[in-house]
């Protein structure tokens, strides 16, 4: 981990010093803040037929998961006003963050009690480099001004793309039958892609199982893990809470290949708008997108992107927009 610049210190130094206001004889702990990436990031996602598979047939892996990611913001509940941060913005390859999380931010001197928890998606520019990101990837991300740099594989034997007929142009390539909704399709069993996304984001205040944010103890430290998610790029809508309920399906991403060279790419993703794509039908539900109107689907990589920040696993938390 890169050392802390000066401008960071300072501003935690402030407000460690708002945070504690004129209670300076109270007993103060620390809150540990670790980066914590689901198995679905590391692990990659299955063909299945249990609620966590792919419906569809298709196995995901992810080859880089970058992401940059801190600002941690945290707020006492009972005075809004009494607050404390660490501006830190790391860069950082989930695929490669170990199962107990990173230990990114500290936030020491705070006051015993209760504080709601929230931290950013941010841009790379400006970021501070982890060791889990090499320099070229890093320099991609801040020249892009990205959020996130995702790469990865989807694999099926037998695997199709079915792109909309009056955007497709698989040149010389032989049809493969047609799917549900008559149109052809093509033998595309490995896809690839790799994409440069600004997706930033505000996550907070956070909640698990209906309690909010982490309780500071006198004299102790307390840890808390900002979560983030990979499989959202296969939900069917956009969820709010529980996602049971969630079916996480992907065929409309091999059928994004317009060209049919097995590689999906941003350029093939801004030309489909949702409604040309016949997999996207009423199992979905996107009413619910954070950005609206969703025009293209490279809009809706964006929005699902944006909307993969959890605290402590499963735990919710509200999302805004900048």
């Amino acid at each position: 981990m890169h050392s802390k610049n000066m401008t960071s210190t300072v501003a935690l130094l402030l407000s460690i010093l708002t945070a504690c206001g004129d209670d300076g004889d109270e007993q103060s702990g620390t809150l540990s803040v670790l980066l914590e990436a689901e198995d679905t990031i590391t692990d990659g996602l299955d063909p299945g037929e249990d609620v966590e598979n792919v419906r569809d047939g298709w196995q995901v892996r992810f080859d880089r998961y970058i992401v940059a990611v801190g600002d941690i913001l945290v707020r006492l509940a009972t005075d809004s006003s009494v607050r404390a941060n660490d501006s830190d913005v790391f860069v950082v390859d989930l695929s490669r963050v170990p199962p107990s999380g990173l230990p990114l931010w500290e936030l020491p001197g705070l006051r015993a009690g209760r504080w709601d928890f929230g931290y950013s998606l941010a841009s790379a520019a400006g970021a501070i480099q982890h060791e889990s990101v090499d320099a070229a990837n890093f320099e991609a991300m801040r020249a892009a001004d990205a959020t996130y740099l995702v790469a990865g594989t989807l694999t099926q034997s037998g695997g199709r793309s079915c792109p909309p007929p009056s955007l497709a142009a698989p040149g010389s390539r032989a049809a493969s039958g047609t799917n549900a909704a008559g149109q052809i399709c093509y033998e595309n069993p490995t896809l690839t892609f790799e994409w440069l996304v600004p997706a930033k984001a505000s996550f907070g205040p956070c909640e698990l199982d209906g309690v909010p944010g982490v309780s500071v103890t006198e004299g102790g430290t307390q840890t808390v893990a900002a979560t983030l998610h990979g499989d959202h790029l296969t939900f069917n809508g956009f969820p709010e809470g529980d996602e049971g309920g969630v079916l996480r399906l992907i065929q409309w991403l091999a059928d994004c290949d317009l060209d049919v060279d097995g590689s999906v790419t941003r350029d093939e993703l801004e030309a489909i708008p949702p409604s040309a794509l016949a997999e996207l039908d009423a199992r979905y539900q996107l009413g619910g997108s954070p950005l609206q109107p969703l025009d293209s689907m490279w809009t809706y990589v964006v929005a699902q992107l944006s909307t993969q920040g959890h605290m402590n696993g499963e735990g919710e938390c509200a999302l805004t927009l900048p």
